[in-house]
């Protein structure tokens, strides 16, 4: 969109006539150069999308800057003091018809007068277009800064809220991890006791079987030497019944 269409669609959206006034004269400007044909073609393209039927709201209000209102105000303030001044001079001038007629003098001073109020009333016409223009341009100004700041206030604002989601799931999967790691400090903890248990169980039939052990192994000890005692015994008999059997042979 070119210039000249932003500053018709401005004008026509604005309900201030003197700012919409200000916006058509610089578009207007802008179009000296143009043909028929661009200019036609401005317009509609600038129009295309706006309903005249409709009452647009208007829009904010700049103040005026200091600079600008003290012109104003002293050149409203000079146009009343020399209006003042002429309509003193034309009182006197009535009043005195009657003795004496106007002299060249006073007519030369009303002219002046006049004139510097003409001239005043230009200097106040372009001083208020200026004002008007300045205006513009400080809203137009203005408004692409508020638009500025509020697209860079909604990205930070989406992308705080994509951290703040992303901050909750993070909080979310680390109280997980926790849960999961109290789960299994329990369930460790749990079997430890169960193992502890079972080696204090298993230590217990350790120690018995020890004690049975060595008990068995006395036994077999004491049993081992019976059975020498026992062989020993019967080593002896056998020897003595082979005496008995030799002598016997012999006394038969």
């Amino acid at each position: 969109m070119s210039l000249v269409q932003k500053l018709i669609k401005k004008a026509f959206v604005t309900n201030n006539r003197h700012e919409a006034a200000s916006f058509l004269i610089s578009a207007c400007n802008r179009m000296k150069l143009q043909n028929k044909e661009q200019i036609i073609w401005e317009i509609n393209s600038a129009l295309s999308n706006i309903n005249l039927d409709d009452k647009i709201a208007p829009q904010a209000r700049y103040q005026d800057s200091p600079e600008t209102l003290q012109r104003l105000q002293m050149s409203e303030a000079r146009v009343i003091s020399l209006l003042s001044q002429l309509r003193e001079e034309q009182q006197k001038s009535r009043s005195s018809t009657s003795l004496y007629c106007d002299t060249p003098e006073t007519i030369n001073r009303l002219r002046q007068c006049e004139n510097q109020i003409t001239e005043l009333k230009k200097a106040l016409n372009i001083s208020q277009e200026m004002h008007l223009k300045e205006s513009a341009l400080v809203r137009s100004v203005m408004q692409r800064e508020i638009d500025k700041l509020q697209s860079h206030f909604n990205r930070y604002k989406q992308t705080a809220q994509l951290k703040a989601h992303a901050c909750h799931l993070e909080i979310a999967e680390s109280r997980q991890r926790l849960n999961a790691a109290d789960r299994l400090i329990k369930t460790q903890h749990e079997a430890r006791l169960c193992a502890e248990k079972e080696v204090a169980i298993l230590s217990e039939k350790l120690q018995q079987l020890q004690s049975e052990h060595l008990a068995n192994v006395e036994q077999h000890i004491s049993l081992h030497a019976q059975l020498n005692r026992t062989l020993d015994e019967l080593s002896i008999s056998r020897n003595m019944l082979g005496s008995h059997i030799e002598q016997w042979q012999k006394d038969k």
